[in-house]
């Protein structure tokens, strides 16, 4: 008995570190981020405290206070779930402290997958480390992908830390500051696990809609905060459409060339995505000054549109649900993917 005791511990031990091998990748990964969230998370003053202190900027803690306006907003008004997220306050002292990798195939929507326990799959990876971003990037791209590297605004974790609000928010406008906390919040409340995009276009659906309404009750439907919002959400919608529809037509054209030699998709690729920029010009934007030169620094790749369409492809679906079905309320769009997928 004894024996056998010991054969079944000695071969639980070799599994334990056959899989802890396996998996070294994946758990240095997640330490590393722990400890990056973690550092954010310990750093972070009560928001109390901020408003109390002399030395933070007077303009910042105007904002500062409209976060609790807007959480309380998005509870009574939307039906998000009450957190206790966003009640403490992280310093960034201007620099960005989260970025992200997108990578993609070079001739076709196919994403390179990051899959991760408990959450699901990801079409990309964060880092809190700047220099562990900028290396899986380059890796990537000696492996051939497209790849993209940009850094984020904020972040959600699904309700197991009190997520801070990052200093940079407070910089922006209040609909800018209204539609990250919202989109955040619609994380907490409606999250389906291996369904990256279904997750991140819901909640940017609701952080914009969530916005323009808590601007329209806060500073009235006349006012310059609501009419500026939502003219640039207005513009926002034509550039989705735009980039929806070429990312759309690029994929058609990848399906027609499958078979041709790589210099000849590169060509068609190149000659593409060039018209995707330059007919951006013909777009009637409300403000033409803000998408004027959008990508003259910026080439646009598979892992751009990727990204894109992460967050934007599903924006007129959702749209013709709330206005067609549900009669333009957005609590009860709230109400109907809460009842489907809510926690």
């Amino acid at each position: 008995m004894k024996h056998t005791v010991r054969k079944v511990f000695s071969w639980g031990a070799v599994a334990l570190v056959l899989l802890g091998a396996y998996n070294y990748q994946l758990i240095r990964y997640g330490i590393g981020q722990a400890r990056g969230q973690l550092k954010i998370i310990w750093q972070a003053r009560p928001v109390a405290e901020v408003l109390a202190d002399p030395g933070f900027p007077d303009s910042l803690k105007q904002s500062l206070r409209l976060v609790g306006e807007i959480k309380q907003f998005a509870v009574d008004s939307l039906g998000l779930l009450p957190t206790d997220n966003y009640t403490t306050l992280y310093d960034q002292q201007g620099q960005e402290v989260l970025w992200v990798v997108t990578a993609c195939a070079p001739y076709r929507f196919a994403p390179r997958m990051w899959s991760f326990p408990l959450v699901g799959s990801f079409t990309y990876k964060g880092f809190f480390d700047h220099s562990a971003a900028l290396n899986l990037a380059e890796e990537l791209r000696q492996q051939g992908y497209d790849v993209e590297l940009r850094a984020v605004s904020g972040w959600s974790t699904l309700g197991w830390f009190n997520d801070p609000i990052l200093s940079n928010m407070l910089a922006g406008t209040p609909g800018e500051l209204a539609g990250t906390i919202i989109h955040e919040l619609t994380h907490s409340t409606i999250f389906v696990p291996d369904s990256m995009t279904f997750n991140e276009n819901l909640a940017t659906f609701i952080g914009n809609k969530g916005a323009l309404a808590f601007l329209r009750s806060r500073y009235g439907p006349g006012s310059g905060a609501y009419r500026e919002f939502r003219a640039r959400k207005a513009d926002a919608q034509k550039f989705t459409r735009h980039i929806v529809r070429g990312a759309r037509m690029l994929d058609s054209l990848y399906r027609a060339n499958r078979q041709n030699p790589d210099t000849v998709k590169q060509q068609a690729k190149a000659l593409f995505i060039a018209r995707i920029v330059h007919t951006l010009d013909t777009v009637s934007f409300h403000n033409p000054q803000r998408y004027q030169g959008y990508f003259v620094n910026y080439q646009p790749n598979n892992a751009y549109f990727i990204s894109f369409l992460n967050y934007r492809e599903r924006q007129q679906e959702f749209r013709q649900l709330l206005v067609d079905s549900l009669d333009n309320d957005l609590a009860a769009f709230v109400r109907y993917w809460q009842h489907r997928y809510g926690k």
